[in-house]
């Protein structure tokens, strides 16, 4: 969860929130007042596998997860369109966005488990649009 999702869900502000999640300096104990402790601490946590959670979390894996389908033969509109957003959005969870929700991050995971033993072209996706998804990710593998 986010530092804003937990502010939220315990009715405290997020710079609160945030000093809480800071490492304390080593040697050093933190009060923290009862009424606070017990806000964060009430706080359920959300199933992993659960399609809706709160929160934001690495794009790494999801990067990586992309780079895949696409090194297979899978467009970006393609998957775009599958998981209901933008292609815009899977480029820049592919190539540069640090953070992204993680309710999308776990749809990512689905679908590639989904596609990625799947011929696309056997799913509809044109020859042409398979061969270029598969040469834009060996130009991004290769740095070029």
């Amino acid at each position: 969860m986010s530092a804003q999702d937990i502010a939220n869900r315990a009715g405290l502000s997020v710079t609160l929130v945030r000093r809480l999640l800071r490492t304390p300096e080593q040697g050093q104990a933190r009060n923290i007042a009862r009424s606070t402790a017990d806000a964060v601490l009430g706080i359920p946590i959300p199933a992993r596998r659960e399609p809706r959670a709160p929160g934001l979390t690495g794009s790494a894996e999801t990067s990586r997860l992309l780079a895949d389908l696409a090194r297979a033969g899978w467009p970006a509109p393609a998957l775009a369109q599958r998981l209901g957003i933008n292609a815009r959005t899977i480029h820049e969870i592919r190539d540069k966005r640090p953070r992204l929700r993680l309710d999308l991050a776990l749809r990512i995971r689905r679908l590639h488990r989904e596609l990625i033993g799947l011929d696309p072209v056997s799913q509809g996706i044109r020859p042409g649009d398979a061969a270029r998804a598969r040469a834009a990710a060996a130009r991004r593998a290769t740095g070029v």
